[in-house]
């Protein structure tokens, strides 16, 4: 009998990509894994568009469907949201699903994901999620980590499938559709997928570190799973995002074992002159972040215990490349790191039966 799982669905004035977030529903609804065996949550963080009650109606006059729907006041960001949804779940489901408003499941999917979590112990697992309206552009298949907490996604912008043919490990599994064991967390997390504080970028990330710490694997396999309109309901990164995925990086600085780690705060402080602070007018911001970041860690600590980030798959640097990094701008250095993906995933390769 296949298990029960609980899809953990998030919303927050989506009314701009309404029509997108309709079609991700519909898909929820048109899985090919019984009905009476997997739950939709949708969760509306204070959504004040109207985007709820297009959600809402669209799910009343929905039948068949086994759903659960649940309106906060205010926004709680990704993290609050999902973690409300997870312990909104059926007491029974062996696993979540976390599903981006934006993401459209293909109709095989969930099965997909769940055969393989049944043949493996993984804490979470994920497929390729193709990019929105592209013919087969890779948008994302699992992210790894460097020693300076840069997030490297796996393909991005590559013809699917690339050389993605056998499944494999890594950092963290995407939050815009991924799998996740319930066991699983509630051992390495808690009753909550996410650490509250964290908001939002940051946060897939510190959970996978706290599923490698813990003793478990995370893996990608070779199946297309989605397609994702990436940010659709964030948008461009400015303000208060930009904010976020500095702090978030600080703080996980201060909270694991990098041999870099005095390097990676003056990596941070180089943020300040990157085009994107300069354009928007960030630079007070940016500063804010970092002390914010450090202050945030040091209470994370306490919180959660030290992340030794080595016992994850992880994209090792030399001296000279930390180094360089300093100098080399972003986008150069993700130019550099798609050239090294081939040997990574062939180095972190996981069984396929």
């Amino acid at each position: 009998m296949w298990p029960r799982i609980s899809i953990i669905w998030l919303n927050y004035n989506s009314g701009r990509i309404i029509e997108l977030v309709l079609k991700s529903l519909e898909a929820v609804a048109s899985l090919d894994y019984p009905s009476d065996r997997y739950e939709l949550i949708v969760v509306d963080n204070g959504s004040t568009d109207g985007s709820f009650e297009a959600v809402r109606d669209y799910l009343e006059k929905k039948g068949g469907l086994r759903k659960k729907v649940v309106r906060l006041e205010k926004n709680l960001g990704f993290t609050g949201g999902n973690n409300i949804g997870f312990r909104a779940r059926d007491r029974d489901s062996e696993y979540v699903v976390l599903l981006n408003n934006d993401a459209i499941p293909f109709q095989d999917s969930l099965k997909a994901m769940v055969e393989h979590m049944e043949q493996f112990n993984y804490a979470a697992l994920q497929g390729v999620i193709l990019k929105y309206g592209a013919k087969n552009i890779i948008d994302t298949a699992g992210d790894f980590h460097d020693e300076f907490f840069n997030s490297i996604p796996v393909g991005q912008g590559k013809p699917y499938p690339w050389i993605i043919r056998k499944p494999f490990y890594i950092t963290y599994a995407d939050g815009s559709y991924s799998i996740y064991r319930v066991d699983a967390v509630r051992r390495c997390v808690g009753e909550r997928l996410f650490i509250d504080e964290s908001f939002a970028y940051g946060d897939d990330n510190y959970l996978g570190l706290m599923f490698w710490n813990c003793g478990y694997r995370i893996v990608t396999i070779p199946v297309a799973t989605a397609e994702h309109y990436r940010s659709g309901t964030f948008g461009k990164i400015h303000g208060i995002q930009w904010y976020l995925s500095v702090r978030n990086e600080i703080a996980l600085n201060v909270v694991a074992n990098s041999r870099f780690k005095s390097l990676v705060n003056l990596y941070a402080l180089k943020g300040f002159i990157t085009p994107t602070v300069a354009k928007g007018g960030l630079w007070s911001l940016h500063l804010q972040a970092v002390r914010d970041g450090l202050r945030y860690g040091r209470k994370l600590r306490r919180k959660i215990g030290p992340i030794d980030i080595y016992k994850a798959p992880l994209v090792d640097l030399s001296v000279g490349e930390a180094l360089s990094l300093l100098l080399m701008p972003r986008r150069v250095y993700a130019k550099t790191m798609e050239g090294k993906l081939g040997r990574i995933i062939e180095k972190y390769q996981a069984p396929s039966s």
